[in-house]
């Protein structure tokens, strides 16, 4: 039998805890701002002590876009595969079209994530 070992250790661990006190409408406004953000009450509390403000984990909008870069990618490897087959100028004509639709999702994701 092999040793069960439990999870794996953090690559970074917390190794320091600071406690403080709130009152009842302050806890409610902290975490409606974390769930705001999509993190924990702990991980919201931390970057906004260290940042100054909390960076909004990925919306389900953004993971689309990802995704949509992802099937552009493959499509890009395709156009590679044309231009070996077909010649350049074929390519070129479908470059131009996934430039466009490429700088469209970047500019898209590229929006300010701060103000939580």
């Amino acid at each position: 039998m092999t040793k069960i070992t439990g999870r794996p250790p953090k690559a970074i661990k917390q190794e320091k805890n600071i406690g403080f006190f709130v009152t009842h409408a302050q806890h409610a406004i902290i975490q409606e701002k974390a769930a705001q953000a999509k993190v924990n009450i702990s991980d919201y509390m931390r970057q906004m002590a260290v940042n100054g403000y909390v960076r909004i984990r990925w919306t389900e909008e953004d993971v689309a876009l990802l995704k949509q870069l992802g099937a552009l990618s493959n499509d890009l490897h395709a156009m590679v595969d044309i231009a070996k087959r077909e010649g350049v100028l074929s390519a070129m004509l479908l470059f131009a079209r996934y430039r466009d639709e490429i700088d469209q999702v970047i500019k898209l994701l590229q929006h300010d994530r701060k103000g939580v």
